[in-house]
Protein backbone atom coordinates (compact mmCIF):
# COMPACT_ATOMS: atom_id res chain seq x y z
CA UNK A 1 0.00 0.00 0.00
CA UNK A 2 1.74 3.00 -1.25
CA UNK A 3 1.36 6.79 0.42
CA UNK A 4 2.74 9.73 -1.68
CA UNK A 5 4.99 11.94 0.18
CA UNK A 6 5.12 15.56 -1.00
CA UNK A 7 6.62 19.16 -0.21
CA UNK A 8 9.73 17.87 1.68
CA UNK A 9 12.75 19.88 2.75
CA UNK A 10 16.11 19.73 1.13
CA UNK A 11 17.63 19.37 4.96
CA UNK A 12 14.97 15.44 5.19
CA UNK A 13 17.07 12.66 4.72
CA UNK A 14 15.88 8.99 3.89
CA UNK A 15 16.64 7.88 7.42
CA UNK A 16 14.58 10.83 8.85
CA UNK A 17 11.48 9.91 6.95
CA UNK A 18 12.16 6.23 7.92
CA UNK A 19 11.84 6.66 11.59
CA UNK A 20 8.94 7.97 11.11
CA UNK A 21 7.10 5.60 9.74
CA UNK A 22 8.87 3.03 11.76
CA UNK A 23 6.26 2.98 14.44
CA UNK A 24 3.06 2.25 12.07
CA UNK A 25 4.74 -0.95 10.42
CA UNK A 26 6.73 -2.72 8.05
CA UNK A 27 7.59 -0.31 4.93
CA UNK A 28 9.69 0.62 1.99
CA UNK A 29 10.81 4.74 1.75
CA UNK A 30 12.02 5.84 -1.81
CA UNK A 31 13.18 9.44 -1.44
CA UNK A 32 13.71 11.33 -4.53
CA UNK A 33 13.78 15.20 -4.46
CA UNK A 34 11.17 17.24 -2.63
CA UNK A 35 8.74 13.96 -2.78
CA UNK A 36 8.77 10.48 -1.70
CA UNK A 37 6.86 7.21 -1.77
CA UNK A 38 6.08 4.78 1.16
CA UNK A 39 4.99 1.20 0.61
CA UNK A 40 3.34 -0.42 3.37
CA UNK A 41 2.70 -4.24 3.42
CA UNK A 42 -0.65 -4.03 4.99
CA UNK A 43 -3.39 -1.20 4.30
CA UNK A 44 -4.36 -0.98 8.11
CA UNK A 45 -0.76 0.65 8.64
CA UNK A 46 -1.14 2.95 5.57
CA UNK A 47 -4.41 4.21 6.67
CA UNK A 48 -2.90 5.26 10.28
CA UNK A 49 0.31 6.66 8.54
CA UNK A 50 -1.76 8.91 6.84
CA UNK A 51 -3.94 9.61 9.43
CA UNK A 52 -1.04 10.63 11.79
CA UNK A 53 1.56 12.26 9.69
CA UNK A 54 -0.45 13.92 7.12
CA UNK A 55 0.78 18.15 7.58
CA UNK A 56 3.25 16.89 10.12
CA UNK A 57 6.39 18.87 10.53
CA UNK A 58 9.85 17.49 9.21
CA UNK A 59 12.67 19.45 8.73
CA UNK A 60 10.73 22.87 9.25
CA UNK A 61 8.41 21.92 6.41
CA UNK A 62 4.89 20.73 6.32
CA UNK A 63 4.41 17.56 4.41
CA UNK A 64 1.68 16.36 2.34
CA UNK A 65 0.80 13.10 2.82
CA UNK A 66 -2.23 11.53 0.45
CA UNK A 67 -2.08 7.65 -1.67
CA UNK A 68 -0.26 7.50 -4.47
CA UNK A 69 -1.52 7.49 -8.00
CA UNK A 70 -0.85 3.31 -7.92
CA UNK A 71 -3.01 2.86 -5.07
CA UNK A 72 -5.86 5.27 -6.27
CA UNK A 73 -6.08 3.23 -9.63
CA UNK A 74 -6.41 -0.05 -7.41
CA UNK A 75 -9.05 1.22 -5.32
CA UNK A 76 -10.77 2.31 -8.38
CA UNK A 77 -10.46 -0.92 -10.01
CA UNK A 78 -11.80 -2.50 -6.61
CA UNK A 79 -14.30 -0.29 -6.51
CA UNK A 80 -16.01 -0.84 -9.82
CA UNK A 81 -15.25 -4.51 -9.65
CA UNK A 82 -17.47 -4.44 -6.42
CA UNK A 83 -20.11 -2.53 -7.96
CA UNK A 84 -20.06 -5.09 -11.00
CA UNK A 85 -20.52 -7.80 -8.69
CA UNK A 86 -23.33 -6.33 -6.96
CA UNK A 87 -25.55 -5.36 -9.92
CA UNK A 88 -25.18 -8.90 -10.61
CA UNK A 89 -27.04 -9.84 -7.87
CA UNK A 90 -30.99 -10.41 -7.23
CA UNK A 91 -32.92 -7.05 -5.78
CA UNK A 92 -33.35 -9.16 -2.40
CA UNK A 93 -29.41 -8.40 -2.08
CA UNK A 94 -30.21 -4.93 -3.21
CA UNK A 95 -31.10 -3.94 0.54
CA UNK A 96 -28.12 -5.28 2.19
CA UNK A 97 -26.01 -3.42 -0.68
CA UNK A 98 -27.53 -0.43 0.25
CA UNK A 99 -27.35 -1.64 4.22
CA UNK A 100 -23.32 -2.05 3.48
CA UNK A 101 -23.11 1.42 1.61
CA UNK A 102 -24.70 3.19 4.17
CA UNK A 103 -22.45 1.54 6.73
CA UNK A 104 -19.38 2.26 4.78
CA UNK A 105 -20.50 5.41 4.60
CA UNK A 106 -21.00 5.77 8.01
CA UNK A 107 -17.10 4.36 8.65
CA UNK A 108 -15.82 6.72 6.39
CA UNK A 109 -17.42 9.82 7.67
CA UNK A 110 -16.15 8.34 10.80
CA UNK A 111 -12.81 8.06 9.70
CA UNK A 112 -12.56 11.33 8.44
CA UNK A 113 -13.82 12.84 11.27
CA UNK A 114 -11.30 10.37 13.39
CA UNK A 115 -8.59 12.13 10.73
CA UNK A 116 -9.53 15.50 10.96
CA UNK A 117 -9.57 15.08 14.78
CA UNK A 118 -6.22 13.42 14.87
CA UNK A 119 -5.09 16.15 12.52
CA UNK A 120 -5.93 18.33 14.96
CA UNK A 121 -4.95 16.80 17.76
CA UNK A 122 -1.38 16.52 16.15
CA UNK A 123 -1.41 20.08 15.13
CA UNK A 124 -2.02 21.38 18.67
CA UNK A 125 0.77 19.08 20.33
CA UNK A 126 3.00 20.65 17.62
CA UNK A 127 1.76 24.27 18.63
CA UNK A 128 2.39 22.81 22.30
CA UNK A 129 5.59 21.72 21.66
CA UNK A 130 6.55 25.46 19.45
CA UNK A 131 5.54 27.23 22.58
CA UNK A 132 7.65 24.87 25.52
CA UNK A 133 10.17 25.55 22.60
CA UNK A 134 10.03 28.91 22.67
CA UNK A 135 9.36 28.63 26.54
CA UNK A 136 12.76 27.09 26.93
CA UNK A 137 14.84 29.28 24.95
CA UNK A 138 13.20 32.17 27.09
CA UNK A 139 14.11 30.73 30.11
CA UNK A 140 17.73 29.98 28.62
CA UNK A 141 18.13 33.83 27.67
CA UNK A 142 16.94 34.89 30.97
CA UNK A 143 19.04 32.30 32.75
CA UNK A 144 22.45 33.58 30.68
CA UNK A 145 21.22 37.15 31.43
CA UNK A 146 21.12 36.57 35.23
CA UNK A 147 24.76 34.89 34.96
CA UNK A 148 25.85 37.68 33.34
CA UNK A 149 24.36 40.14 35.80
CA UNK A 150 26.00 37.94 38.69
CA UNK A 151 29.71 38.12 37.01
CA UNK A 152 29.41 42.13 36.47
CA UNK A 153 28.26 42.01 39.59
CA UNK A 154 31.31 39.96 41.23
CA UNK A 155 33.66 41.58 39.09
CA UNK A 156 32.68 44.87 40.59
CA UNK A 157 32.34 43.41 44.06
CA UNK A 158 36.53 42.57 43.06
CA UNK A 159 36.94 45.53 42.13
CA UNK A 160 35.78 47.24 45.44
CA UNK A 161 37.97 44.61 46.87
CA UNK A 162 40.81 45.69 45.82
CA UNK A 163 40.35 49.19 45.38
CA UNK A 164 39.84 49.20 49.70
CA UNK A 165 43.68 46.84 49.65
CA UNK A 166 45.13 49.38 48.10
CA UNK A 167 43.50 52.27 50.14
CA UNK A 168 44.26 50.11 53.39
CA UNK A 169 48.03 49.82 51.70
CA UNK A 170 48.22 53.08 51.16
CA UNK A 171 47.30 54.04 54.89
CA UNK A 172 49.89 51.45 55.80
CA UNK A 173 52.52 52.98 53.94
CA UNK A 174 51.83 57.09 55.25
CA UNK A 175 51.23 55.75 58.82
CA UNK A 176 55.19 53.70 58.47
CA UNK A 177 56.65 56.84 57.16
CA UNK A 178 55.22 59.28 59.96
CA UNK A 179 56.43 56.65 61.89
CA UNK A 180 59.95 57.06 60.48
CA UNK A 181 59.64 60.73 60.75
CA UNK A 182 58.89 60.75 64.10
CA UNK A 183 61.60 58.57 64.92
CA UNK A 184 63.92 61.05 63.24
CA UNK A 185 62.68 63.79 64.57
CA UNK A 186 63.31 62.44 68.04
CA UNK A 187 66.57 61.16 67.03
CA UNK A 188 67.04 64.60 65.84
CA UNK A 189 66.24 65.93 69.28
CA UNK A 190 68.04 63.67 71.09
CA UNK A 191 71.47 64.64 68.94
CA UNK A 192 70.52 68.09 69.34
CA UNK A 193 70.68 67.95 73.20
CA UNK A 194 73.30 65.57 73.70
CA UNK A 195 75.45 68.18 71.74
CA UNK A 196 73.57 71.31 73.99
CA UNK A 197 75.16 69.02 76.72
CA UNK A 198 78.39 68.78 75.27
CA UNK A 199 78.88 72.42 74.75
CA UNK A 200 77.50 73.13 78.22
CA UNK A 201 80.41 70.78 79.83
CA UNK A 202 82.72 72.25 77.60
CA UNK A 203 81.90 75.96 78.68
CA UNK A 204 81.66 74.71 82.51
CA UNK A 205 85.18 72.95 81.94
CA UNK A 206 86.73 76.32 80.12
CA UNK A 207 85.12 78.85 82.64
CA UNK A 208 86.52 76.38 85.71
CA UNK A 209 90.40 76.16 83.90
CA UNK A 210 90.05 80.40 83.23
CA UNK A 211 88.87 80.85 87.29
CA UNK A 212 91.97 78.51 88.14
CA UNK A 213 94.30 80.12 86.43
CA UNK A 214 93.62 83.88 87.67
CA UNK A 215 93.05 82.45 91.03
CA UNK A 216 96.66 81.00 90.56
CA UNK A 217 97.82 84.54 89.17
CA UNK A 218 96.38 86.43 92.19
CA UNK A 219 98.41 84.15 94.34
CA UNK A 220 101.85 84.27 92.44
CA UNK A 221 101.21 88.33 92.64
CA UNK A 222 100.50 88.54 96.56
CA UNK A 223 103.85 86.46 97.08
CA UNK A 224 105.63 88.84 94.85
CA UNK A 225 104.67 91.67 97.42
CA UNK A 226 105.03 89.78 100.72
CA UNK A 227 108.57 89.08 99.16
Amino acid sequence: MSLFIGNISHSTKQEDLEELFRKYGPNKVSLKQNYAFVDFDDEKDAERALRKCDKKIVGGLEIALKWSARMKNRRHRDHHSSSRRYSSRSRSNSRSRRRHDDRRRKRRSRSRSYRRSDKKRDRDRDRDRDRDRDRDRYRDRDRDRDRDRDKDKDKDRDRDRDKDRDKDRDRDRDRDRDKDRDRDRDRDRDRDKSNDRKRESSQESKESKDSDSNSSRKNSGSSEKSD
